[in-house]
Parts: structure tokens; C-alpha cells; sequence
């Protein structure tokens, strides 16, 4: 009885995070995460693509390169209107290295709008355009599943988190129409096709992990 008891407990909790619409930990990894460091990008040949099915039409991401990130949310956006807001309904500004030390919010501010990211900063600011050009990055996020989209949902500005999957180009039909968005392979570029189309499979923030 004791062992049907636990099992039981199991069960409740599980279902009660769920119907919370919170994510479920696949793991846990205490230790503070580490923004230091560059993001990691492996280029990928022949993987499989992934097909996601939408309410109005079909898309079929091709990996072009494994990913992985450890950031600083400067700036958080959500959409819900049209195909990139159903394939991808948040947008990640991210940032690392001196951008995310405590002094830099003094001088750096971060912003987003119509799936763009914007930064402003101080004439007097230690860090010039181009450092945070190449330290920043805006992320169409693409949850690989539930658990991930909800991890997503429950980040916050100033939280440093891990994200690892792919960088994909997307492509596919949406109320009859051929359709395509291209992921960025660089962090020096600006402009159009400038942001990170990121399949997101598995995220760290604070001490819990989801996959």
C-alpha cells in the first residue's frame, strides 16, 4: 500500500503542475549559470528534418547547426498573431560577456518590437556599438515540445539561463502561401535575416532543467 501511496502522490503532483500550465523539471543542475563565455554553434549536415503542424498550414524546419547558449534575458517579447507568432510565440533578447555585468544596465538598455530587437546606450558607455552588437542576440524561439514552450513562457527579464538545440531554416505553406524564415548563422550581423530562428530542445534556469 505504501508503494501505491507514493505512486499515487506522483500522479497528483505531476497533474497539478499541468493544469498550473508549469513546467515539469527533467532534472536538476544547481550551480550559478556561467554568461562569460561565447555562444557554441556546430554545423549539422543531413539531420532529419522536424515537421510542426499549424492551425493553417505545415512547416518543415531544416537544422542547420547544433546550438547552445548561456545568457542573460535583456528583454522578453510575445507574440500571438499570424504564422511566425504559431510557430515561434516568443522572442528571447540575449546577451553575454560584459553585457551582462551588473554595471552595464547603467549604460545599455534593451527593447523589442515587430520580432526586432533595439539597444540604446549611453554616450559615456564603456561598451561601444560593435561589443554589443556581437554580444547580443534577438531569437525566434521554436519550442521543441510543451514542457519546452512552458519553460519558455515562465522566464523572466535578468534571469541567466542555458538554451541548447538548433538553429533551423524554416519553410512551408500557411493559408495557401509558400512561406520560409532563414535563421542567422553569425552574431556580428544586423539587419534583416539578422536573428537566430532557435529550436530550442532543452532549457536551464536557476537550478531546474526541461526538456
Amino acid at each position: 500500500m505504501r508503494q501505491f501511496a507514493f505512486y499515487l502522490v506522483c500522479i497528483i503532483l505531476i497533474s497539478t503542475s499541468a493544469g498550473c500550465s508549469k513546467p515539469v523539471p527533467t532534472d536538476v543542475a544547481s550551480g550559478e549559470i556561467d554568461t562569460s563565455s561565447e555562444p557554441e554553434q556546430i554545423p549539422v549536415q543531413n539531420k532529419g528534418q522536424v515537421i510542426i503542424n499549424l492551425k493553417n498550414g505545415k512547416f518543415s524546419l531544416k537544422p542547420v547547426a547544433e546550438y547552445s547558449i548561456n545568457a542573460e534575458v535583456v528583454s522578453k517579447k510575445s507574440y500571438s498573431y499570424g504564422w511566425q507568432a504559431e510557430l515561434a510565440p516568443i522572442d528571447l533578447a540575449l546577451a553575454w560577456g560584459k553585457l551582462t555585468e551588473p554595471e552595464s544596465e547603467k549604460y545599455v538598455t534593451f527593447s523589442q518590437s515587430d520580432r526586432w530587437y533595439y539597444f540604446e546606450y549611453k554616450n559615456d558607455s564603456p561598451l561601444n556599438e560593435s561589443y554589443i552588437v556581437t554580444h547580443s542576440s534577438n531569437n525566434h524561439i521554436i519550442p521543441a515540445n510543451e514542457n519546452i514552450q512552458l519553460a519558455i513562457k515562465s522566464i523572466k527579464k535578468k534571469d541567466k539561463v542555458i538554451l541548447k538545440g538548433f538553429l533551423v531554416n524554416a519553410q512551408g505553406k500557411y493559408d495557401n502561401m509558400d512561406l520560409w524564415w532563414n535563421s542567422s548563422l553569425t552574431r556580428n550581423d544586423t539587419g534583416d535575416d539578422s536573428c537566430e530562428v532557435f529550436y530550442v530542445t532543452k532549457v536551464k534556469n536557476g537550478d531546474y532543467v526541461y526538456e
